[in-house]
C-alpha cells in the first residue's frame, strides 16, 4: 500500500551551503510522485508470476482433497424410467373432465413433472416399497439428519418421515424430453436394484394415481349432477302439477302437439271453408258455362262413358238402318225404332247431367254459407280463450325448459358414469427402469478437474489477498514515488552463495552481475555531488540483514579498485561482520579508540586482502554504543580520515530502534540507505527516513538490494554478464 510521498521527503541541506548536489524535482516532476488509477494489466500478471508457488502449491493440495474426497465418497447408482404424458381427448359431454385439456402445453407438463415430485405420491412410494427399513442415508448430510431426528423427542416419528420425504425427493429428478410428449424420470441410491424399483414405482404410481384422481373426479362430478337431477325433477313436477291444474279449471285442452283444443278447431274449420269456397267457385263457373252456351256440351258430357256407349249402339244402328234400300221393311222400321230410343236415352242423360251442375252450385254456396257462419263463432270462442291461453303458454314453457335441463343432466350424468367405468389412462410406461452397471457419481475426472480449477482460484485469490497486504518493496518505480529519492543501482540476487563469497563479489568475481550494479553505484555517487563521489558516506538501512555489510565491502573494493585510498569503518558496534567477512582480529578497533581520550588514530586502520583497502573494526561490543559514537572522537576520527583517505565508508547499524545511525548521519557528509527487495516493509522504511530527516541527514539516495525474478517479474540483468576474460587464479586480487 503506497503511502503519500509528500509526508514522507526527507530533508536536504541548502544547496548553497553545501557542495552536495541535490536531488532536484525538475529531474522527477510532480507527475511521477501522482499515483496512477485503474486496472494495471502488467501488475496483475506480475502478480501471479510472483505468487506461482503459491498458486501451483493451492491447486495442488486442492485436487490431491478433492482426489480424497472421492475416494471416500460412497457412488451413487442412478436408474432412469421413461413415461409418455399424452392429453386427454375432449369429451363433448363432460366439460369438467376437459379442464386439463384447457390448459397450454407448458402448463399441461409442468403440472405433470410437478405431480411426480409431490410429497404424497413420495410417501406412497416409500410405503409400497419399505424404503424405511431399506433405503439408507446417501449423504453426509442426510446422515447427520438422521442422527438429529434420532434423539427422543414428542415429534420424533413425524421428523423421521419428513426426513425421509426430504431424501427421497432430493435424490428424485424429473425432466421433459424436448420437443415430445416423454418425461424422464430418475432416481440416485447407492444400491443400483434398488435405485430401478424406486424408479418403476415412482411411474407405477403416478399411473395408478392418475387413474384414481380422474376416477375421483368424475364420481364427485356424478354426485353433483345427481343433486341437480333432483332439484330439477321436482321443479319439473311442479310446473306440470301447476299447468295441468291451470287447464283443468279453465277447460283447456290440447293435442299430441301441445296445442289447445280451440285453435285446433279453427285451424281446421278454416281449411274446410277454404275448400268449400274452392268447390263453390269450381261449381259457379261450370253453371255459368253451361248458361252461356245452351246448345254446347260440356266436357262432362262429352267425356260421359254411359252417353259414349249410347252413341257408339246409335251409330252402329243407323250404319245398318243405311244398309237397307227399302226403309220400310219391317227389319228397317225395328232399327228406326231402337236408334230413336238410343236418341231418348241420350237425352235423357244429356238433361240429368245438365240439372246436376245448378243443384252442385247451391249445395256448394250452401256449405261455404254453413262453414263462415261456424268460423265465425270459433273465432269468437278464441277471443274469449285469448287471455286463458297467455298464461297457460308461460306455464306451458315453465314445462318445457325444465324439461329440457332434465333431459340434459340425464344425459350428462350417464356420460359420466360411462367416463369412470371406462377406466381410460393418458400416462403409459414406455421405458422401465434396468438396474445401472455404472455408478453416476462421484466422476474422478470431474472431481479432479474442479478440485484444479478451485485450486487455481483459490490460489489465485490468495496470491493477491497477499499481494494485497504485502506492503514490501520490490521494483524501482514504486520506491521512487514513495520516497521521492533516486534509486542509485539496483542489486541482483546471487543464489547459492555464502555471505562472506558476497561481500568479496567485486574482488574476486569483477565480472559478476553484482561487480557490475556496484560499479554502476559507484558511478551514481560520483555523480551525486558538484565534486564528485561524497568523502564520507553511511550506508545503513531501515532493519537488520538488508546488505549493508556486503554492500559497504563491495564499494569499498569497488573504490579501491580505481587506486583509491579507501577507509571501510565498521561502526555497527552491536552486530559487527566486517572483520568476519575479511577473516580479521577484532581485538582492538573503533570502541577503543573512542573510549580512551587519549588514543590517537595512527594506528587504529588496519591493511586487508584488498589493495588500497584500509578497515577499522568494531572492537569490542561496548555496553553503550551510543555514548562512544557521540563523542567528539568520532568526529575526530573522520576529520583526520579526510586527509589521508579519498573515500571513507562507514557501515552503519539500522536506523529503526536505534540512534547510532541517526549520529553517525549527522558526522557523515552523506548517506545511502539500502533496502532489501520484496522484504523492506514501506513502513519501516518511512519510519527510517522520517528519523533521518530529524537528524538533519543528507541522504543522497536509496539501493535497492537482491533483485530477483522472484521478487519483480520485469528485473532482467542479463546485460550484466560477459565472457569471463580471467583465469580462476587472476579472479582473486592481491593480498596485502
Amino acid at each position: 500500500m503506497n503511502s503519500n510521498p509528500r509526508h514522507n521527503l526527507p530533508a536536504r541541506v541548502d544547496k548553497h551551503d553545501s557542495n552536495l548536489s541535490q536531488y532536484l524535482g525538475g529531474i522527477y516532476p510532480e507527475e511521477l510522485l501522482e499515483q496512477n488509477g485503474g486496472l494495471d494489466l502488467k501488475e496483475f500478471i506480475n502478480v501471479l508470476v510472483r505468487r506461482k508457488k503459491t498458486i501451483i502449491i493451492t491447486a495442488i493440495v486442492t485436487t490431491l482433497l478433492a482426489l480424497l474426497i472421492t475416494l471416500l465418497m460412497q457412488p451413487v447408482y442412478r436408474a432412469e424410467t421413461t413415461i409418455k404424458v399424452e392429453r386427454y381427448a375432449a369429451n363433448a359431454n363432460v366439460d369438467i373432465l376437459n379442464a386439463e385439456a384447457s390448459r397450454s402445453d407448458r402448463d399441461f407438463f409442468e403440472t405433470q413433472i410437478q405431480l411426480l415430485q409431490t410429497k404424497t405420491l413420495a410417501r406412497r412410494v416409500i410405503e409400497t416399497l419399505d424404503l424405511e427399513s431399506k433405503a439408507a442415508p446417501v449423504s453426509l448430510l442426510a446422515k447427520l439428519k438422521k442422527l438429529i431426528f434420532s434423539e427422543t423427542s414428542p415429534d420424533v416419528d413425524t421428523n423421521q418421515n419428513n426426513s425421509m420425504v426430504d431424501i427421497f425427493l432430493e435424490s428424485l429428478t424429473v425432466k421433459p424430453i424436448s420437443n415430445s410428449q416423454l418425461l424422464k424420470i430418475t432416481y440416485d441410491s447407492s444400491d443400483p436394484k434398488l435405485a430401478s424399483d424406486i424408479s418403476n414405482t415412482i411411474a407405477n404410481t403416478f399411473l395408478r394415481q392418475n387413474l384414481e384422481r380422474r376416477f375421483d373426479t368424475a364420481s364427485s362430478y356424478k354426485a353433483y349432477v345427481s343433486e341437480g337431477i333432483d332439484v330439477t325433477r321436482k321443479a319439473l313436477e311442479a310446473t306440470e302439477k301447476r299447468l295441468n291444474a291451470y287447464a283443468k279449471e279453465n277447460s283447456i285442452l290440447q293435442d299430441v302437439d301441445g296445442r289447445s283444443t280451440s285453435s285446433h278447431t279453427l285451424k281446421k274449420q278454416a281449411e274446410e271453408l277454404v275448400l268449400a269456397e274452392k268447390e263453390r267457385i269450381e261449381a259457379e263457373a261450370a253453371y255459368q258455362l253451361y248458361n252461356n252456351n245452351p246448345t254446347h256440351d260440356s266436357a262432362s258430357i262429352i267425356n260421359n262413358p254411359y252417353i259414349l256407349s249410347l252413341k257408339k249402339a246409335t251409330a252402329r244402328l243407323e250404319s245398318k238402318y243405311q244398309t237397307f234400300k227399302n226403309k220400310r221393311t219391317s227389319r228397317a222400321k225395328s232399327l228406326k225404332k231402337e236408334i230413336e230410343v238410343l236418341r231418348r236415352q241420350i237425352n235423357t242423360e244429356t238433361e240429368s247431367i245438365k240439372l246436376s251442375y245448378k243443384s252442385r252450385l247451391l249445395e256448394a254456396q250452401q256449405k261455404e254459407k254453413m262453414l263462415r257462419v261456424q268460423l265465425e263463432e270459433l273465432k269468437s270462442k278464441a277471443l274469449n280463450h285469448q287471455a286463458k291461453n297467455t298464461k297457460y303458454s308461460r306455464l306451458q314453457r315453465e314445462v318445457e325448459i325444465n324439461q329440457l335441463a332434465y333431459n340434459k343432466q340425464l344425459e350428462q350424468l350417464m356420460a359420466v358414469s360411462i367416463a369412470a367405468n371406462v377406466g381410460t389412462n393418458n400416462i403409459l410406461i414406455i421405458d422401465k427402469a434396468t438396474p445401472p452397471t455404472k455408478k453416476f457419481k462421484p466422476s474422478l475426472k470431474t472431481n479432479l478437474a474442479f478440485g484444479g480449477l478451485l485450486g487455481l482460484l483459490l490460489g489465485m485469490g490468495i496470491a493477491f489477498l497477499r499481494a494485497f497486504t504485502d506492503d514490501s518493496i520490490k521494483d524501482s518505480n514504486s520506491l521512487e514515488k514513495m520516497t521521492a529519492l533516486p534509486v542509485l543501482s539496483l542489486l541482483p540476487e546471487l543464489k547459492n552463495i555464502n555471505t562472506k563469497k558476497l561481500a568479496l563479489q567485486t574482488a574476486l568475481e569483477p565480472r559478476s552481475p553484482l561487480a557490475e550494479a556496484i560499479r554502476s553505484l559507484r558511478t551514481s555517487l560520483r555523480f551525486s555531488t558538484r565534486n564528485g563521489a561524497p568523502k564520507s558516506l553511511l550506508i545503513t538501512s531501515s532493519g537488520a540483514s538488508e546488505g549493508k555489510s556486503s554492500i559497504a565491502l563491495n564499494l569499498a573494493t569497488a573504490y579501491a579498485q580505481t587506486g583509491s585510498k579507501v577507509l571501510l569503518i565498521d561502526a555497527d558496534l552491536r552486530s559487527p561482520s566486517i572483520h568476519s567477512l575479511l577473516d580479521l582480529q577484532n581485538v582492538e578497533g573503533l570502541t577503543n579508540f573512542l573510549a580512551n581520550p587519549q588514543a590517537t588514530d595512527g594506528n587504529i586502520s588496519t591493511p586487508c586482502m584488498i589493495n588500497q583497502l584500509s578497515i577499522i573494526t568494531s572492537g569490542p561490543i561496548p555496553p553503550d554504543p551510543v555514548e562512544l559514537l557521540s563523542g567528539n572522537k568520532m568526529a575526530e576520527l573522520l576529520d583526520s580520515a579526510r586527509k589521508e583517505f579519498d573515500h571513507i565508508i562507514i557501515d552503519g547499524p539500522p536506523i529503526l530502534g536505534l540512534a547510532d545511525s541517526l549520529i553517525l548521519s549527522n558526522l557523515a557528509e552523506a548517506t545511502l540507505v539500502t533496502i532489501h527487495a520484496g522484504e523492506t516493509r514501506k513502513a519501516n522504511l518511512l519510519d527510517g527516513l522520517k528519523r533521518l530527516e530529524h537528524a538533519n541527514a543528507n541522504i543522497l539516495g536509496t539501493v535497492l538490494n537482491r533483485m530477483s525474478r522472484r521478487v519483480n517479474p520485469e528485473y532482467d540483468h542479463s546485460y550484466y554478464t560477459y565472457t569471463s576474460m580471467y583465469s580462476t587464479s587472476d579472479k582473486v586480487t592481491k593480498i596485502r
